[in-house]
This record gives C-alpha cells, structure tokens and sequence, in this order.
C-alpha cells in the first residue's frame, strides 16, 4: 500500500495546529494557576488580618489588666490621657 506524501503546507499547517493546541493548553494552565494564586493570596491576606486583629486584642487585654491591677477606669485612663 502506497503511503500519501503530504505537501509542505500541509506539514506547516499541522505543526501551527500543534502549537495553537499547545499554546491553549498553556493558557488554561495559566489560567488555573492565576486563579489558584489569587485564592491563596486571598487565604493569606485573611490570615495576617486576623493575626493583626489577635495582636489588637492581646494588647487591649494587658492594657485591661493594668487598669485593674491599678484600681483604675477607663474614664480615669481618658483623663490621663487628655491631661497628657
């Protein structure tokens, strides 16, 4: 059986076919990626705002034990601190 020999523009036509292909599988890979960074991006911005909001709280917490500790308010503490 006699194999059909394919022209040059159908050889050229082919290779540009593979490349597009490739090209689109590349794009959608780029694609799932972008989407899955900006998930983690999203992930990590959540957690450095509520690691800020845990260091807000530890920190309200001591001022707290120090206005107990020295038998004092918080309207005794905006005094203070207006009078400053």
């Amino acid at each position: 059986m006699a194999r059909e020999r394919r022209s040059k523009k159908e050889i050229i036509t082919a290779k540009i076919e593979m490349i597009d292909e490739k090209i689109t599988g590349y794009a959608n890979k780029i694609a799932a990626l972008t989407d899955e960074k900006e998930a983690l991006q999203t992930e990590l911005d959540e957690l450095a705002s509520a690691q800020k909001k845990a260091e807000e709280e530890a920190k309200t917490k001591e001022l707290l034990k120090i206005l107990k500790d020295k038998n004092m308010s918080i309207d005794d503490l905006k005094k203070m601190v207006e009078n400053s």
